[in-house]
């Protein structure tokens, strides 16, 4: 499809040369032009010859030149990404109430919100023009949902309805010098153990371009019925799988695999130093956050204790159950170091997803209002990862409504302590 054309800026090369809104652009010097990266990796040139289609249906060429880097002005349509064929046993978004925002049920599987965004995909949806798109335009790094490269039982676990090769898959794309971030869900019983320490090894293996490998334990809702019984891990074996990527980190002398959070604090074990984790590649998979909390509030203690100082008021922390204890450590300093503003800390449980989920960022305020009871003068501070990007909570609370609930201050405090906003 080719691409549609839903802005000009004003006085752009594009609006220069009678581009208009609703235009459907073609092509660029040859090349067909599907989307946004087709439009960046395309119209980067000096000499752009555009063909493009008018509403009325009439076909024009247009020759533009760029001098100075000059943005060509067009704002295409939203992109509609390719969604997800598999149906794997684990799937979170199969195990969500039914009654939440629309987008929160939407399965996208697309390399190139994989390649703009950091979204993991599976590949399985890939053409084989798809694969030579990628290696053409160079869309490096990918992040790839592995699980398991036992070929059987990779499609056991995410139940896609043709044969798949994904080792072939990843050395076509490591031999054009693709670079591979990779995640690993675990399930009990499933792909732990022996399988893991195979996957491991094939992801390890000298003609792969892997950067990073995290390790992640499947998360179950109470939202379950019908679907595939499956448990979450325990104690002990959660401190397997750590042992396990501990001897794979000397055995194969490296430190690009990376445990969840979420393991180290199942496992009753203490959250690894920074250097653990290098640049922290996986953050956005929940590993390492714990670590860049600690690490950012001792940057920004000294700002943050000023700026609460001036409210003269106590702070109540709101925090998800297996953050809590970290959480906690920060209220202590602050209560420390800023006597006349003692802080504490109130853990909620997730009563709407299932006391198994753990996290900050599926509490709903239902949840937190029930378990949260702020004392009179208390200023209320929320994890920010509560609200989508348009301030709103799963089940449906502005901040500011939140902020007229409880009739005081609210600070929202970004996870990762590196930025806060009051309301």
């Amino acid at each position: 499809m080719p691409l549609t054309i839903q802005d000009v800026l004003p006085r752009s090369l594009a609006a220069k040369n009678g581009i208009k809104p609703g235009d459907k652009l073609l092509s660029i010097n040859g090349h067909d032009i599907r989307d946004f990266i087709d439009l960046q990796f395309y119209g980067s040139d000096v000499r752009l010859d555009c063909e493009l289609e008018t509403a009325d249906g009439t076909r024009r060429s247009i020759g533009i030149t760029r001098r100075d880097k000059t943005a060509l002005g067009i704002e295409p349509e939203s992109y509609r990404f390719d969604s997800c064929v598999n149906n794997c046993v684990f799937c979170f978004i199969d195990q969500m109430p039914p009654t939440l925002r629309e987008t929160l049920y939407m399965k996208d599987d697309d390399y190139l919100y994989s390649f703009v965004f950091g979204n993991y995909i599976s590949l399985t949806n890939l053409s084989d023009a798809d694969f030579d798109r990628i290696l053409e335009q160079r869309l490096t790094p990918l992040y790839v949902s592995i699980h398991a490269t036992n070929p059987d039982l990779r499609q056991k676990l995410m139940r896609y309805p043709m044969q798949f090769d994904l080792m072939q898959k990843l050395r076509k794309l490591s031999a054009a010098g693709i670079q591979l971030h990779c995640q690993l869900v675990l399930v009990p019983g499933w792909n732990d153990g022996g399988e893991l320490k195979r996957s491991l090894s094939d992801l390890l293996s000298p003609d792969l371009e892997v950067l990073s490998i995290g390790i992640v334990p499947v998360g179950l809702t109470r939202y379950r019925n019908k679907l595939t019984s499956l448990r979450t891990f325990t104690k002990a074996e959660a401190q397997q799988i750590i042992q396990l990527a501990d001897s794979a980190r000397q055995n194969f002398g490296t430190d690009i695999i990376y445990c969840a959070d979420e393991l180290f604090i199942l496992a009753d074990t203490h959250i690894p130093e920074a250097d653990y984790y290098n640049d922290y590649p996986q953050i956005e998979n929940g590993i390492g956050m714990v670590r860049l909390m600690l690490e950012n509030w001792k940057d920004k203690r000294r700002t943050f204790l000023k700026e609460l100082k001036k409210k003269n008021k106590p702070l109540l922390m709101v925090s998800g159950v297996s953050a809590a204890e970290y959480v906690d450590s920060i209220a202590a300093e602050i209560t420390k170091k800023a006597d006349c503003c003692p802080a504490s800390v109130q853990p909620v449980v997730n009563e709407f997803m299932g006391k198994s989920v753990t996290v900050s960022g599926l509490l709903t305020f239902a949840d937190i209002k029930a378990q949260v009871f702020p004392g009179l003068d208390e200023i209320v501070a929320l994890p920010a990862n509560i609200f989508n990007h348009d301030g709103i909570t799963l089940d449906g609370f502005s901040q500011l409504e939140i902020k007229e609930y409880w009739q005081r201050d609210i600070l929202i405090i970004d996870p990762l302590f590196d930025d806060w906003e009051w309301f």
